[in-house]
């Protein structure tokens, strides 16, 4: 029993470190040299230490190409009842029982990412959702590097000298913005795809010179 406990602990340990020990690309790399991972979850609420997350979707983006291959969706078995926040994402009890387990997908998504910049539209809430999600299932959480196309476009349009109201930075709104497809909100990986489609929108009018640290600053 011992020696189980001690080697389930150190494939934990091994995830979170190998995440957390990947260096990022500089800020003076070019964006379209970088990679991204757009991503989205859905919940059960919006408070991190009692809500949890039902489904997660993520795209990654290589040298300004969205890699569909690699896009994955994945309902999450969680532990309390959706109740009514079934409302928005369209999920229900009946469907997460037969959901994957947090820690899983987690796993999978810190060993294939690392290194990679996360992107979210409002990532405040995806970030700290992430982070909790860490903590409960090894112990401890890396920290994340995230991209939130909600500033970069509020920050876009303040340039512009244009009044922005709060409508103007939804994810639907951004799109049309953009001339992008506007997919039903509150899927995944609908949601995660529309992000990344709005990230490449958004860098290309950044310019060819466009480096980490001008997005990062847009993202602020």
């Amino acid at each position: 029993m011992i020696n189980w406990w001690w080697r389930q602990k150190n494939l934990t340990d091994n995830v979170v470190t190998g995440f957390a020990s990947t260096v990022l690309p500089a800020g003076n790399s070019l964006v379209e040299q970088s990679n991204f991972l757009a991503l989205d979850l859905e919940l059960t609420g919006l408070n991190p230490s009692k809500d949890y997350i039902v489904s997660i979707g993520w795209v990654p983006i290589r040298q300004q190409e969205i890699v569909l291959a690699e896009a994955k969706h994945y309902l999450i078995n969680s532990p309390i009842s959706v109740g009514q926040s079934a409302i928005y994402h369209g999920l229900h009890d009946n469907q997460l029982k037969q959901g994957i387990d947090i820690k899983t997908v987690l796993t999978e998504l810190l060993r294939q990412y690392a290194g990679y910049v996360f992107v979210a539209h409002h990532s405040k809430l995806d970030e700290q959702f992430l982070r909790v999600a860490c903590k409960r299932s090894f112990g401890k959480a890396p920290r994340f590097k995230f991209v939130d196309t909600m500033q970069v476009e509020w920050q876009r349009l303040l340039r512009q000298g244009k009044v922005v109201k709060h409508d103007a930075l939804k994810l639907s709104s951004c799109l049309q913005r953009h001339g992008l497809p506007v997919m039903p909100n509150h899927h995944a990986l609908e949601d995660a795809y529309s992000c990344a489609l709005l990230l490449l929108s958004q860098l290309r009018l950044g310019g060819n010179n466009m480096t980490l640290a001008d997005l990062y600053l847009l993202s602020r």
